[in-house]
C-alpha cells in the first residue's frame, strides 16, 4: 500500500510572494511620487488607480458572479454627484466626503439592484443600462443649484485645500486601489467567495447544496457599487467639474472597463490590473499622437477587445498562464504538497 510521510496545504507560492513584493515596490514608488510636486505624474497615477478599481469591480461582478452589467456608469455618476452634494451642499471637507459618498451610493444601489435582479441573462445587462440612463435623466433634470441640472457643476475647494489637492488625492487614489484589490483577494479566498464562484460555474448545483445565489450576487452588486463610486469620487476631486452626460456616459466608463477586463483576463484578479495598465498606457500614447482621434481610438480598442473575446478568451493573463503554469500573483485556491510519497510493488 502507498503511504504519505508528510503533507502540507498552502495557498501562497514562491512565485506569488515575489510578484506581490514587486507590486508592493510599485505601491511605494507611487507613494513617493504622491509626496512630490509633479502634478502631471500624480494625475496619471490617479487615473490609473481609478481604472484598476473600476475594472476590478466590474470583473468581480461579471467574471466571478456571472452578472453582465453595462450600467456601471450609473455608480460613477452617482459617486461624483454624491461628493458634490456632501461637499458643496452640506459643507463637508472634500477628502472626508469620499467615503460617505460611496456609502450613499451603496445604499442607493439597493433599490436599483432590487429592480435589476428581477431580470436574468441578457435582460439583466440591458436593464442595468436602462437604469443608468434613468438615473442620468433624473440628475440632468434636477434644477437644484447644487446639482446644476444639465450644465453640471463644479466642486468647491476651499483655499486652504487647493495647494496640496493633487498630493492628497493621489494618496487617496493609491489607498482606494490597494484596499479594493486586497478586498477582492481576501473576499475570493473566503467561504463567501467560494459560494460566489460556485454560483457562477453552476447555479443549479450551488443552490442544491444550500447556496443562496440571489443573496450572494446581490451582496457583490452592492460591493461593486461602493468601490466604483469610491473611485469615481476620487477621480472627480482631481477633475473638479461634473456634467451629467459625461459622468453617466457608457462610452467613457463602462465600455473602456469591459475592454480592460477582456484584454487582461476576465475571471481573474490579475487580469483587470494588467488590462487597466495597458489600456492607460495606450490611451496616454494616443493622446499625444495627433494621428489618432477619439473615434479612431474607440474603434481600435473595440476591434482589439473583439479579437481577444473571440480568440484569446483568457486574455493576456491567460496567455501567461499557458506559458508559465506556476505563475501566480494572488493565489486563491489551496495547494496540497506531498513529500516522501511511497508506492508498493504493484505501483499503487
Amino acid at each position: 500500500m502507498s503511504s504519505i510521510q508528510e503533507f502540507s496545504v498552502s495557498r501562497t507560492t514562491v512565485t506569488s510572494r515575489i510578484c506581490q513584493s514587486v507590486l508592493l515596490i510599485c505601491v511605494f514608488w507611487m507613494l513617493f511620487i504622491a509626496s512630490g510636486d509633479n502634478k502631471a505624474s500624480q494625475g496619471k497615477i490617479i487615473d490609473l488607480c481609478v481604472f484598476i478599481v473600476l475594472a476590478s469591480m466590474w470583473n468581480l461582478l461579471t467574471g466571478f458572479s456571472g452578472l453582465i452589467s453595462i450600467g456601471q456608469q450609473a455608480f460613477v455618476g452617482l459617486g461624483a454627484y454624491s461628493l458634490i452634494v456632501l461637499a458643496n451642499g452640506v459643507g463637508i471637507n472634500i477628502y472626508l466626503a469620499v467615503i460617505p459618498s460611496a456609502i450613499i451610493v451603496a445604499i442607493i444601489s439597493i433599490p436599483l439592484g432590487l429592480v435589476a435582479f428581477r431580470l436574468r441573462g441578457g435582460y439583466f445587462a440591458i436593464g442595468t443600462w436602462v437604469i443608468a440612463e434613468v438615473v442620468r435623466l433624473i440628475v440632468k433634470n434636477n434644477q437644484s443649484s447644487v446639482i446644476g441640472a444639465g450644465t453640471g457643476t463644479s466642486l468647491e475647494v476651499p483655499e486652504s485645500l487647493k495647494s496640496g489637492r493633487y498630493q492628497v488625492t493621489t494618496f487617496i487614489a493609491i489607498s482606494v486601489v490597494v484596499v479594493s484589490v486586497v478586498f477582492v483577494y481576501l473576499f475570493l479566498r473566503s467561504r463567501f467567495g467560494l459560494a460566489l464562484q460556485s454560483v457562477r460555474d453552476n447555479e443549479t448545483g450551488a443552490r442544491s447544496l444550500g447556496v443562496d445565489s440571489y443573496r450572494v450576487r446581490f451582496v457583490v452588486y452592492i460591493v461593486a457599487s461602493f468601490f466604483t463610486s469610491l473611485a469615481a469620487a476620487t477621480y472627480y476631486i482631481k477633475g473638479l467639474s461634473v456634467q451629467p452626460d459625461a459622468a453617466f456616459n457608457i462610452g467613457s466608463w463602462t465600455a473602456p472597463i469591459i475592454v480592460m477586463v477582456v484584454i487582461g483576463g476576465i475571471g481573474t484578479i490579475e487580469g483587470p490590473i494588467i488590462g487597466a495598465v495597458l489600456y492607460y498606457l495606450v490611451r496616454d500614447f494616443v493622446s499625444k499622437n495627433e494621428f489618432f482621434s477619439d473615434p479612431t481610438f474607440l474603434i481600435l480598442t473595440g476591434v482589439v477587445a473583439l479579437i481577444f473575446a473571440l480568440f484569446v478568451k483568457g486574455g493576456i493573463w491567460g496567455l501567461l498562464l499557458k506559458k508559465f503554469p506556476k505563475l501566480t500573483v494572488f493565489p486563491v485556491k489551496r495547494r496540497l504538497h506531498i513529500e516522501n510519497f511511497q508506492f508498493d510493488q504493484r505501483g499503487n
